[in-house]
C-alpha cells in the first residue's frame, strides 16, 4: 500500500524517480527469478556501522585511549640516552689550539616511584573505561537506528492516513457540488466540504514533508539514500520476553554500561589519591653512565698531543621529600574529595539504571496491552466500515459516514503500527539498560519484518465498480 500512496499522492510524490523505477526494478527481479526485498533493520544497521560519525568518533577516541597503558608504563622501564659533542678552540696562539671530543651513554632505571606505579594502575582502569565507552556507543547506534527506522515507517503510515482523508474529503466535496447543482444541498454545504478538503490537503503536504524529513534523518545514519523499508505486519506476534521487574533491575544495576564506566571512573579517582600520596614516599633510582673524553692540543713545540679518558659510573640514588609548602596534603585532600564525588556518581548511575529498567519494563508491558487494544480497534473498525458500506448501498448510511468509517479504519491501523514499533523500541532500550543489547538481538526483530504491501489503496466510494 505504501508504494502506491507515496507515488500517487495527488501529484506530490517524494523522490519521483525512485517511486517510478522501483516497481519496474521489482518486476525485473521477479522475471529474473529473484524476489525483491526492501532493506530491514539489520541492513540499515550495517550501513550505519560503516558511516555513522558518532560511532566513528567513539572508535577514534577508543584507539587513542588504548595507548594510555603504554604511556603510563614507560616511566617504569629503563630510560636510555646518548649524548656527545665536538669542540674546537682556535686561538691566535698555536699552543692554545685544542680539539675536544665527548661521547656518553646514560641509563636511568626507576627502582621505586610510588607515583609511577599508581599511574600505571590508573591507566589500566582508564583503558577498561574506554572499552565500556565504545560498547556504549555501539549500543547507542542500535537504538538510534531502530528509532530512525520506525520514524520512517510511521511517517509512511501517517501519509497513508493523510491521503485517505484527502481523497475522502475530495469525494465529499465533489458530491456536495453535484448536489448543489440540482438543488439538493446548499452553498454552505459546499463551502464546508471545500474547507475540509483544503485542510486535509495541507495535512497531506505536512505528512509528505515528515516522510521526506524522516528519510533524510535516516540517510544521516546510513550515508546512502533509502526509499523504502520493511514493515511490521499488523498481525505479527512479537517474540516473547520475560518481564520480571526485579531481574531487570538487578541486571541493570550490575551490567549497565554507564554504571560500569562509572565504576572504573571511581577506581581511577581512588588511585589518584595514591598518586598524590607519592609526595610522602621516597624514590629510588639506579643510574649508570659511560663517557669517553678525548682531546688533542698543540704545545709550544708544535708537536700534537692526544689524550683519551673513559669514565664509568654506577650508583643508586634515593630522595625523600621533607616539605613542599603543604601542597602534597592539599592535593591528597582534593583527590579524596574527587573520589567521594565519583562514588556518589556511581550511586546515581546505579539508581538511574534501576529506574530506567523499571520504566522500560512498564513501557513494554503497557505497550503489549496497547497492541491488544489496537488490534481489537482494527477489527471493530473493519466491521463498522463493512456495515457502513452495506448501509450506504441500501440508503441507510450517508457517504460522509462511509468516508468517516474508512478514515477511522486507516487511523486504527496507524495506531496499531505505532504501538508495535514502540514495543520493539522499548524492548531494545530495555536490553540497552541491562547492557545486553547486541546486533544479534536486533536480528531477532529484523526477522519479523516483511516487505511493504504492494496492494493498491481501497476505493473510497463504495458505489464505484
Amino acid at each position: 500500500m505504501k508504494k502506491s500512496v507515496r507515488s500517487n499522492a495527488l501529484n506530490a510524490p517524494t523522490r519521483p524517480q525512485a517511486r517510478f523505477l522501483k516497481p519496474l526494478a521489482a518486476a525485473m527481479l521477479v522475471v529474473s527469478g529473484q524476489a525483491w526485498s526492501a532493506p530491514g533493520l539489520v541492513d540499515i544497521y550495517q550501513m550505519a556501522v560503516l558511516h555513522d560519525a558518532r560511532l566513528a568518533e567513539a572508535r577514534a577516541v577508543y584507539e587513542a585511549n588504548q595507548q594510555v597503558v603504554d604511556i603510563a608504563k614507560s616511566p617504569l622501564l629503563p630510560q636510555i640516552s646518548v649524548d656527545g659533542g665536538l669542540t674546537k678552540r682556535d686561538s691566535d696562539q698555536k699552543a692554545n689550539d685544542v680539539t675536544t671530543g665527548e661521547l656518553g651513554v646514560s641509563l636511568d632505571q626507576s627502582l621505586y616511584n610510588h607515583a609511577n606505579w599508581s599511574n600505571y594502575t590508573q591507566a589500566n582502569y582508564e583503558l577498561k573505561q574506554a572499552e565500556y565507552q565504545i560498547k556504549f556507543a555501539e549500543q547507542d547506534l542500535i537504538v538510534r537506528v531502530a528509532d530512525a527506522y520506525f520514524k520512517v515507517v510511521l511517517a509512511e503510515q501517517d501519509l497513508t492516513l493523510a491521503v485517505a482523508n484527502e481523497e475522502a474529503d475530495k469525494t465529499q466535496w465533489e458530491r456536495a457540488k453535484a448536489s448543489a447543482e440540482v438543488g439538493l444541498s446548499s452553498r454552505t454545504d459546499v463551502l464546508q466540504a471545500k474547507s475540509s478538503y483544503d485542510l486535509s490537503t495541507s495535512n497531506r503536504i505536512s505528512a509528505q514533508n515528515e516522510v521526506d524529513k524522516s528519510y533524510d534523518e535516516l540517510m544521516k545514519l546510513t550515508g546512502k539514500p533509502v526509499n523504502e523499508l520493511k514493515v511490521i505486519a499488523l498481525n505479527t506476534q512479537l517474540p516473547d520476553i520475560k518481564l520480571d521487574m526485579t531481574d531487570w533491575e538487578t541486571r541493570a544495576e550490575g551490567d549497565n554500561l554507564e554504571v560500569l564506566q562509572q565504576q572504573e571512573s571511581t577506581k581511577v579517582a581512588s588511585e589518584e589519591i595514591e598518586v598524590q600520596k607519592s609526595g610522602y614516599w621516597p624514590q629510588f633510582n639506579l643510574q649508570a653512565g659511560y663517557r669517553n673524553y678525548n682531546y688533542m692540543d698543540t704545545p709550544s713545540g708544535y708537536s700534537s698531543q692526544y689524550q683519551d679518558r673513559n669514565d664509568l659510573t654506577v650508583g643508586v640514588y634515593a630522595s625523600l621529600p621533607l616539605y613542599s609548602g603543604g601542597s602534597t596534603t592539599s592535593l591528597v585532600s582534593q583527590a579524596r574529595a574527587n573520589y567521594k564525588a565519583a562514588t556518589e556518581g556511581l550511586r546515581n548511575a546505579r539508581e538511574t539504571a534501576r529506574l530506567d529498567a523499571r520504566v522500560q519494563v512498564r513501557n513494554v508491558q503497557r505497550g503489549l496491552e496497547l497492541v491488544t487494544a489496537n488490534r481489537a480497534a482494527v477489527q471493530s473498525n473493519d466491521a463498522f466500515l463493512e456495515a457502513a458500506e452495506e448501509g450506504y448501498k441500501v440508503g441507510l448510511k450517508s457517504l460522509l459516514e462511509v468516508l468517516t468509517a474508512r478514515t477511522n479504519m486507516f487511523q486504527a491501523r496507524r495506531n496499531l503500527a505505532e504501538s508495535l514499533h514502540n514495543v520493539v523500541l522499548s524492548r531494545l532500550k530495555l536490553e540497552a539498560v541491562a547492557g545486553s543489547l547486541t546486533p544479534e538481538k536486533l536480528q531477532g526483530y529484523d526477522e519479523i519484518l516483511t516487505n511493504p504491501s504492494q496492494e493498491p489503496m481501497p476505493k473510497l466510494d463504495p458505489m464505484d465498480p
